[in-house]
């Protein structure tokens, strides 16, 4: 099989509330850890719980940020829109599902992978089983796009900072997903991450919190907006900013 080097676009069906900020992260972060150019994007009609939310994330060796002409992956975990998700679905790409939502997949035209994930992550903590079970889909890509433990935990530490519980409970998730990955899943990708030089000066922000600093530097004296939008982060990112850098005695 023809390999493809950091060159694929991924998208995440889930919905809000459910703990897939994080795990989205975790994997955006850790292929940046591999000093692979990488960016996500999340797309949501609304920061309410339950409501769906897709997290396309695009790796390109040539810096390219669009999601690309075709969606080589596709995490669907939303019962909500499984049937429009599944029929998104491109011939020739990857489906990975949660088998517990007992939806159908029916799709011969992909590949298709199912795990668990509810079960297994019923194991780890009963309560936390619904936020834990976006980190098997974690475990399920690191092992299928090879992405490497080193760069997974780093990433795990930095997302739960001083969270030592809660780096346990998702490094353990993580490992079971990639652990049944390579146990049950037979067939191969063509796509995966290699590890490129890391540029020591790269960093992620998102696309709002960098519209809220611009703000500040370009002199903001008003701030309105309307909740729980897409864009509410906006104002929020300028809330947490705004003491930090504007702390002259004349608002400078």
């Amino acid at each position: 099989m023809t390999r493809i080097i950091n060159d694929f676009t991924l998208n995440i069906a889930t919905a809000n509330g459910t703990g897939s900020q994080s795990a989205n992260l975790i994997i955006l972060s850790s292929i940046l850890e591999m000093g692979v150019p990488v960016s996500g994007k999340n797309l949501f009609p609304s920061n309410i719980s339950g409501l769906p939310t897709w997290y396309i994330i695009r790796v390109s060796d040539a810096g390219y940020q669009a999601p690309g002409d075709s969606t080589n992956f596709r995490v669907i975990m939303n019962k909500d829109t499984w049937v429009d998700d599944v029929e998104k679905a491109e011939p020739g790409s990857v489906i990975i599902y949660n088998e517990n939502v007992k939806l159908p997949v029916e799709r011969n035209d992909c590949t298709v992978f199912s795990m668990p994930m509810t079960k297994m992550a019923r194991g780890v903590n009963p309560k936390l089983a619904k936020m834990i079970a976006n980190m098997y889909y974690v475990g399920a890509l690191a092992h299928l796009l090879k992405i490497d433990d080193e760069a997974i935990l780093k990433a795990v530490t930095n997302q739960f900072s001083g969270k030592e519980k809660a780096i346990e409970l998702n490094m353990r998730a993580i490992g079971e997903g990639r652990e049944y990955a390579a146990e049950n899943w037979l067939d191969e990708v063509e796509h995966q991450v290699e590890a490129r030089e890391k540029d020591p000066n790269s960093f992620l922000i998102d696309g709002n919190e960098a519209t809220a600093l611009g703000s500040i530097y370009g002199g903001v004296n008003m701030l309105a907006w309307y909740p729980i939008t897409p864009s509410s982060s906006v104002a929020e990112e300028i809330i947490q900013w705004l003491p930090k850098l504007r702390n002259g005695e004349d608002g400078g």
